[in-house]
């Protein structure tokens, strides 16, 4: 008798990205300093302005490209491939950890990222005074998340919206932040591209946050 085993597991159409090709990076720097001459006995009426660049969020950009594919393996040849572009659509989601339960992604308020990253709700680039906006949606894995918090970064066509994979998420590893992939999209610098995402980052000096990226090509 012949006996056959199959092994079934459940898969989602969201997989992790498989490379990354570093572009540019870097980090607003102030390029002079303010100064006035005085002397004593002089009261001197000045208005200052200046920017200070965020320690609590990290941006990324850029183009998506990758194809739909039939394969008993990494690095095996291919059974059947379907070409895939950005035009088709899909989503980038970051995870500052190795894995996450897609299977039940959800919507999360900013107070919960505030907590899990430790900003101060007070603050003007806190979670809550950045994520404003609770009606973002996403599709991810799937699932249709319901309204989330989000945010539209410069250039408007792209918003970031974190999801949680658990009701009361306590851990980085149980949050995600996702944006669409949108063909041609306008960016923050004025080019264009496939997506442009948000992330919470580690805001204490030298420290530094690790993003582990996934894709859905639809």
């Amino acid at each position: 008798m012949l006996a056959l085993l199959f092994a079934a597991s459940l898969a989602f159409a969201i997989q992790p990205a498989e490379t990354w090709t570093l572009g540019t990076t870097g980090k607003y720097t102030q390029l002079t300093t303010a100064s006035q001459q005085t002397e004593g006995g002089n009261v001197t009426y000045g208005n200052l302005t200046g920017n200070v660049s965020t320690e609590k969020w990290a941006g990324f950009w850029g183009n998506v490209s990758g194809n739909i594919v039939l394969a008993p393996g990494a690095n095996q040849p291919m059974f059947y491939t379907w070409a895939w572009t950005s035009a088709d659509g899909g989503e980038v989601c970051a995870v500052a950890a190795p894995s996450f339960t897609w299977a039940s992604v959800q919507a999360v308020g900013a107070a919960t990222i505030d907590a899990i990253w430790g900003f101060d709700v007070l603050n003007t680039d806190s979670a809550s005074n950045t994520l404003a906006d609770a009606s973002c949606n996403v599709i991810v894995a799937g699932i249709a998340v319901p309204p989330s918090t989000g945010v539209t970064t410069n250039g408007g066509t792209f918003e970031t919206c974190a999801v949680a994979d658990a009701g009361a998420p306590v851990w980085k590893d149980d949050i995600a932040f996702c944006v669409n992939i949108t063909q041609g999209g306008t960016l923050f610098n004025s080019l264009t591209g496939d997506y442009q995402l948000l992330t919470a980052a580690n805001e204490t000096a030298g420290q530094y946050e690790t993003y582990n990226f996934w894709l859905e090509l639809d």
